[in-house]
Parts: C-alpha cells; sequence; structure tokens
C-alpha cells in the first residue's frame, strides 16, 4: 500500500488472513514461521492490511472482494487410505475453511476460500498429490443462504 491505495493481495496475504481466520492472536514470530517469512515481513504485511482496511479487527473481519472465491472440494480416498491420514495436510493449507469426513460416494467435504480460480485450481491439484487420493472434484460457491 503506498499513499493509502489499496495495493493488490498476494498469496502470502491471503495466507496471512487464513492463519489469522484460524487463531487471530496467533504471536506474529509463529505466523512469519508459517508463511516462511521474516518477522519484520510478517509484521510489515500486518501493518499494510489493517491499514487498508482488509483487517478491521482481530475477530478477522475481511473487506468483501479481499478473497473472492469460495468452493467445495469432494476428496474420494483409495481403498486402504483413511480420512485421519489426510486431515492433518489437509488443514495444513491457509485457504481449508472446513474439513469434514463424511459417509457415502465422497470420504471428505473441505471449504476453501482463495482469490482466484488459478488458486483453486493450484489447490485443487495440491490435493490430488495427496498420498491415497483417487479423486477430487471442485464445485464452486454460486451463493450462501444461511438459515436459522
Amino acid at each position: 500500500m503506498e499513499g493509502g491505495t489499496a495495493r493488490h493481495m498476494d498469496a502470502k496475504d491471503r495466507a496471512l488472513i487464513g492463519l489469522l481466520a484460524r487463531d487471530a492472536r496467533q504471536p506474529v514470530v509463529g505466523l512469519a514461521r508459517a508463511l516462511g517469512l521474516s518477522r519484520s515481513a510478517t509484521q510489515e504485511r500486518l501493518r499494510r492490511l489493517e491499514a487498508s482496511g482488509v483487517i478491521q479487527g482481530y475477530t478477522v473481519r475481511t473487506r468483501p472482494g479481499s478473497q473472492t472465491l469460495q468452493a467445495w472440494l469432494s476428496i474420494t480416498l483409495r481403498p486402504g487410505a483413511t480420512c485421519v491420514q489426510l486431515v492433518p495436510a489437509v488443514l495444513a493449507c491457509p485457504a481449508v475453511r472446513i474439513c469434514h469426513s463424511v459417509a457415502g460416494p465422497v470420504d471428505m467435504m473441505v471449504l476453501a476460500q482463495v482469490g482466484s480460480v488459478e488458486e483453486l485450481s493450484a489447490l485443487r491439484e495440491r490435493f490430488a498429490g495427496l498420498p491415497g487420493v483417487a479423486e477430487v472434484r471442485t464445485a464452486p460457491v454460486l451463493a450462501v443462504h444461511a438459515g436459522a
């Protein structure tokens, strides 16, 4: 961000927001380690995200459109593979918001939030390459309807 104008959010910014959304009380050192950045670089990103209004508080409220694409990824496992084996690798992805082990024709349902179709494609390929994964299907969210 320069002179009060918004800057484009990159993958590290979105990953930082994802980490904070999971636990907004993480120390900067822990965030930096998870992002593969220095403490000062991470602190500078936080300052810019706060100054631009992307981060409005530490319940982490993001500006609409700052993470624009949600999708459900349906993961089917190979025979012998288990969700317990796969869950740690899935939850390690900052884009993952929810991970459910389910019964039925698929084994896991993962809700992810990313900034672009390209990032969604990369996430899908990442999951497809995990040991024990037979198939990954992707369903982008078109609208969210909340009930009581």
